[in-house]
């Protein structure tokens, strides 16, 4: 196994353990679990250790989604399997059967599947062994682990399914794995009964119009949907925009660096000539630089530009606090009348009053370099 491999593995298994601890409270979807863990693993010089974090959703209809994460690398999950809880006499306890199977280098030319062949124990504890297969897509082994399944499932049941006891067997352990977790705090920021809505539909661009500044271009080779998340090339400059207008919202996207890290830019109440670069917000994504506001031919009350700059801008109020390049971020904007709210990784990072535009298209950059998007969602505030 090579080095890279152990880590996105080690990366893999300490997700699957966070997000063990939410199945087993008795908590009906939807919810969301997070956490953090340790994993150690057998490697060629002896036994190597990661810290890892980890996040798990289950929707109303019990579909899956989630990742683990480390600086190293980033792993998907594809399925769930549980079983029952085997109750115990002491107050509290309990344990029960888990498996989380996570995707790992799934581009890749090697993909890998790590799975997680773990228990629960007091609510938030969970441990296990960390088991590693090659990936062959449509191998028994494979459906057995519920890969090429349309969605992840959650899957509950007195005992694992044969099949599934049967792929386990195949896998290779090299490693043990502890997480304990949370609840994501309910979000209040969103108006009563509202749902969110998803920009871009994870299957083509048929949701949004393309602008280049090269018109000669052809814009899937630009921009394109692969696996769900939407892959921009950098070149040429322009961008990918709603064709709706907003105002009033909460939006929430991810975003990562494909190679070196660059420039780009999340465009907010997008109105009048379509050109590099229109009237709008920008919150900046370049890198070390994201939770910067700019107002290209907009106003708001916290410029700190020169009175004569074309632009309106006021830098973040903290350090960066950006994941390393090529780890998953997430942008927190809310757009409020004419305050706008910037928050990156959980961290407030700036907020604009009167701001003189309040209604436009959502746009995406495509600045030079490339970058990838993915769980692009807005919630209404009215």
């Amino acid at each position: 196994m090579t080095h890279s491999t152990k880590t996105l593995v080690l990366a893999f298994v300490a997700a699957v353990m966070m997000g063990i601890p939410c199945t087993a409270q008795d908590v009906e979807p939807p919810f969301t679990w997070e956490g953090k863990g340790t994993g150690s693993f057998i490697s060629e010089g002896g036994i190597e250790v990661l810290d890892f974090q980890f996040e798990l959703s289950v929707d109303e209809q019990g579909m899956v989604k989630g990742q683990t994460r480390s600086e190293n690398g980033d792993a998907i999950i594809k399925h769930v399997f549980s079983t029952e809880k085997k109750q115990y006499d002491w107050p509290g306890f309990f344990t029960r059967n888990i498996v989380i199977v996570f995707m790992l280098n799934e581009d890749g030319d090697t993909p890998m599947l790590s799975i997680l062949n773990g228990r629960i124990l007091l609510d938030k504890f969970l441990y296990g062994e960390v088991m590693l297969t090659t990936y062959e897509a449509g191998s028994d082994t494979a459906k057995a682990l519920g890969i090429g399944d349309p969605e992840a499932t959650l899957m509950e049941g007195d005992e694992l399914p044969n099949s599934l006891k049967s792929a386990l067997k195949k896998c290779f352990p090299f490693g043990t794995v502890k997480i304990v977790g949370d609840y994501k705090q309910e979000d209040t920021s969103a108006a009563a009964g509202s749902e969110a809505i998803a920009l871009f539909n994870k299957k083509d661009l048929k949701d949004g119009y393309v602008y280049q500044k090269d018109s000669d271009a052809d814009p899937k080779s630009v921009w394109k949907v692969q696996n769900g998340e939407l892959r921009c090339s950098g070149n040429p400059v322009g961008f990918l925009r709603t064709r709706q207008e907003y105002s009033d919202y909460k939006l929430v996207l991810e975003w990562r660096w494909l190679e070196k890290p660059g420039n780009s830019g999340v465009l907010l109440h997008m109105s009048g000539e379509e050109k590099v670069w229109p009237l709008c917000m920008e919150a900046q994504l370049m890198h070390a630089r994201a939770g910067d506001l700019i107002g290209m031919g907009c106003k708001f009350s916290e410029n700190k530009a020169g009175k004569d700059s074309p632009i309106s801008y006021t830098p973040r109020m903290n350090e960066s606090n950006e994941k390393e390049p090529g780890g998953w971020n997430k942008y927190e904007i809310i757009c409020k009348g004419d305050t706008m709210e910037l928050t990156v990784n959980g961290q407030l990072q700036n907020k604009a009053t009167g701001v003189n535009i309040s209604k436009g298209y959502i746009g995406l950059q495509s600045e030079g370099v490339p970058i990838m998007f993915r769980n692009i969602e807005l919630t209404p505030l009215r």
